[in-house]
């Protein structure tokens, strides 16, 4: 919980989606899942609002969960008062089937316990609900991801493994796909973003994983992925146009 409560108050300032991505990606969830007017819908790992914001804006019946208190504080809407709760994901403060959606975006990916908070997303869901997995698609060759490439490398190379928990978090989707009456993909939303290599250097240095690792690591694995980054790409500040999407997950069970 550390690194996202250190992330909170730079969080939107690095990793805010660009204008109407966020109500697109609102839009194309109600319409993959379908569900009634006045459904109540949960948004599991609701953080800053980057997503949840929108459907607060249209005043849909929304509750965003997270653990971290100092991303919910960051969660301000003009305006309006979202509820938000601050809970464990695998330890949700919700009776049986709550809710006729449940929201996990950008959350599964570095989850220590996938199953356990899939199995406590699906016992808050009414039956017939829908859950809903989101996003972002990077170019596989784009800057960012060649960056991250080479610091998992660094990193590993520092006795250092970032996330250890990938496989699980693909083998429960897997599973879960199996036992769903319906499952759907939805590219939600599409952009063209500029990015550079000092951008990333910036940007990563407030990412909550990053943030957890003791200072001289940080410090030691930037520098050298900075010297890598240079001469590869020309230059630190060499931008390039990329083209990015928000993909979504959705399974009726």
């Amino acid at each position: 919980m550390a690194g996202f409560d250190a992330a909170a108050p730079t969080f939107d300032r690095y990793r805010a989606l660009p204008q109407s991505v966020a109500e697109a990606i609102r839009a194309a969830i109600w319409s993959a899942v379908g569900a009634p007017a006045g459904a109540r819908v949960l948004d599991l790992g609701a953080g800053t609002g980057r997503i949840g914001k929108a459907f607060v804006a249209a005043g849909d019946n929304y509750v965003g969960a997270d653990h971290s208190f100092s991303m919910l504080r960051e969660f301000v809407l003009p305006g309006r008062t979202p509820r938000l709760t601050q809970a464990e994901g695998e330890r949700l403060p919700f009776r049986e089937g709550t809710f006729q959606a449940v929201l996990l975006i950008q959350v599964l990916t570095g989850a220590s316990g996938v199953r356990r908070l899939l199995a406590e997303a699906g016992r808050v869901l009414a039956p017939g609900g829908a859950l809903v997995v989101g996003h972002t698609a990077a170019p596989p060759n784009g800057v960012d991801e060649q960056m991250k490439h080479r610091l998992a490398e660094i990193l590993i190379g520092m006795g250092v493994e970032q996330h250890p928990h990938r496989r699980g978090h693909v083998d429960a989707l897997e599973s879960l796909a199996l036992r769903a009456r319906r499952f759907s993909h939805v590219v939600a939303a599409s952009w063209i973003s500029e990015r550079s290599p000092n951008g990333f250097l910036t940007r990563h240095r407030t990412g909550s994983r990053f943030t957890a690792l003791p200072e001289t690591v940080r410090d030691n694995a930037m520098q050298q992925l900075a010297s890598w980054a240079e001469p590869h790409f020309g230059s630190l500040d060499a931008a390039f146009s990329e083209s990015y999407s928000f993909e979504l997950e959705v399974f009726e069970l």
